[in-house]
């Protein structure tokens, strides 16, 4: 080991690379800019407008569902996809520990104890083998998440939570593109919600989906994520008179119209986009699997990642350095989210469980940089530096 090696730009030697490469540039084209502008231009700016209905159009063709509806964020999805189920105060909805706080903050919102289950420590993904001693006389419902874009086991997780009557509510937050024993992400659970987020494979800024084949789910969701107005049959009928009705609890969750009219043009590039980001991964793979001192993305058995990041598991007491090492060479890296019950608002519902899958996934965890506009230059850059980085280190 010579972390001292005078060659390493940390050190004062040259770096990969000059031209800094960032994290994450979302995929903005000349076609999206000019579907804005046209929204913009039609004055109908608000929210749930036609390129609104558009997006929804397009998304359920793409994922082959009965109801999409576009909302302001994955958050609010999230939240929508308990307000409209009426669980009694104190129920409970388990929840994978290495997750972002969205996840757990959509029951807590709802009056729902969360309860935290370990994941696996190769690919953050919930462990199956750890559910159902999570499950008590008081759980009502399960939300999975696909870690980075990579599948959760679906076929398992859908199994107990039909066993033990669960709803499921799968965060798909991440997988837009990804594919589960031959279906889209999005299309097996009660409910899935999606995220439009900028740092997200197709991006509205901010924004989300709430996807479901239920219609009494989807008839709830119309009324509840507009202030729990009946608004949407006013829109949705021209003959209707008057002024709509309160007649719900809600929240506003649409969605404006400028936003959904880039969604349009977002959708429309998706195979391409994850098409690029598969070779991108793909050169990474084959630069890095000999690196003994390195872990690489493990993709779910029975599913195909959407490959939304790429992360690298590496020692964890270097794992400062190398994002130190790398930023040095000209290549941005860093670390994700933490386990939920190493923040304060979580801590207390960590307390006498084992998460320690949670602690090692994330003590090795490092992003680099993954995106349809990195030149195959910077890709070849960034593996070098990696390279030139881990050379460094021996286990």
């Amino acid at each position: 080991m010579n972390l001292e090696d005078k060659k390493l730009a940390i050190n004062g030697g040259e770096p990969v690379t000059k031209n800094f490469i960032i994290i994450h540039k979302p995929e903005i084209t000349r076609e999206d800019i000019q579907k804005v502008t046209e929204s913009i231009q039609s004055t109908f700016v608000s929210g749930d407008g036609p390129d609104c209905r558009k997006f929804e159009e397009k998304l359920k063709e793409y994922l082959g569902v009965k109801h999409a509806f576009f909302t302001n964020s994955c958050t609010g999805a999230l939240d929508l996809a308990y307000m409209v189920r009426d669980f009694p105060a104190g129920s409970e909805v388990i929840v994978p520990n290495f997750t972002y706080t969205s996840t757990a903050l959509a029951p807590l919102l709802n009056n729902l104890k969360v309860v935290l289950v370990d994941v696996n420590a190769y690919d953050g993904n919930i462990d199956i083998k750890k559910i159902e001693e999570a499950i008590t006389d008081k759980t009502v419902a399960i939300s999975p998440v696909d870690y980075a874009g990579n599948p959760a086991e679906m076929g398992e997780i859908l199994a107990i939570a039909k066993k033990h009557k669960l709803y499921v509510v799968h965060d798909t937050a991440q997988s837009l593109g990804a594919i589960y024993k031959g279906k889209k992400s999005g299309v097996l659970a009660d409910v899935c919600c999606f995220s439009f987020h900028g740092t997200k494979n197709i991006t509205t800024g901010e924004g989300g989906a709430l996807i479901t084949n239920n219609d009494e789910i989807a008839a709830k969701v119309k009324i509840a994520r507009d202030k729990g107005t009946d608004k949407y049959a006013f829109i949705d009928d021209p003959q209707k008179k008057g002024f709509y009705e309160y007649v719900s609890l809600g929240n506003s969750y649409v969605q404006s119209n400028i936003l959904g009219a880039l969604g349009i043009s977002q959708l429309a590039k998706i195979d391409t986009i994850t098409a690029r980001r598969k070779e991108i991964a793909a050169y990474y793979t084959r630069e890095l699997k000999n690196i003994s001192s390195l872990k690489l993305p493990t993709p779910t058995k029975n599913g195909e990642t959407n490959w939304h990041l790429y992360y690298l598991l590496v020692p964890p007491k270097h794992k400062f350095w190398i994002i130190d090492a790398l930023k040095a060479e000209g290549v941005a890296s860093n670390v994700h989210y933490n386990p939920l019950h190493l923040n304060a608002y979580y801590k207390e519902l960590g307390e006498g469980k084992d998460l320690r899958n949670s602690v090692e996934f994330y003590s090795q965890l490092i992003r680099i940089p993954i995106y349809p506009s990195l030149s195959d230059k910077e890709i070849e850059n960034i593996a070098t530096a990696v390279k030139k980085v881990m050379g460094a280190i021996t286990i």
